[in-house]
């Protein structure tokens, strides 16, 4: 162990100590080398010592990591806000009725399917539904009366478009 280290900080030492020679071989090319080549006029070359990095700057982590937090809290924060005017847009908005939509165009038979699927969704979306019977003045049904009509249209529905469509 007591020879090991003094050689471990020769070895250290040694690239700091580097010299570099500068030849002219038989062919005429020129050669660099850390030791002269024998027989060569090797010329020794004064090499610029590279400037070490500059030390890292004090990197504070947490400081970091807090501004991160502050812009994760603050990017939920906008997620959530936009998420809640979303949902507030859709609660104001009406259900499609489909019978306000109404056409006097001959229906195809996919076409009636999808009318009357969304006449269910209407009707189980509304919880105030009213139903004019010809006379043009709409009635507001009760709760059951609306839960009958559902049934109803849930029936029509299952005989005229099947059960898949």
């Amino acid at each position: 162990m007591k020879t090991f280290l003094p050689f471990v900080l020769a070895l250290i030492v040694l690239p700091g100590q580097a010299q570099v020679y500068k030849w002219t071989d038989a062919n005429g090319h020129v050669q660099y080398s850390d030791h002269p080549q024998d027989g060569a006029d090797a010329k020794l070359l004064s090499v610029a010592r590279a400037e070490a990095a500059p030390a890292a700057s004090n990197d504070d982590w947490r400081e970091r990591e807090r501004v991160s937090r502050q812009n994760r809290a603050r990017q939920a924060d906008i997620e959530r806000r936009a998420a809640a005017r979303q949902e507030a847009a859709k609660a104001e908005q009406a259900p499609f009725n489909p019978s306000a939509n109404r056409s006097n165009k001959p229906m195809t038979d996919e076409e009636v399917c999808r009318r009357d699927r969304q006449q269910i969704e209407f009707a189980e979306q509304t919880k105030h539904l009213a139903i004019s019977h010809g006379s043009g003045a709409p009635v507001l049904l009760t709760e059951a009366q609306r839960q009958e009509v559902i049934r109803e249209r849930k029936g029509n529905h299952a005989l005229t478009c099947g059960g898949g469509r």
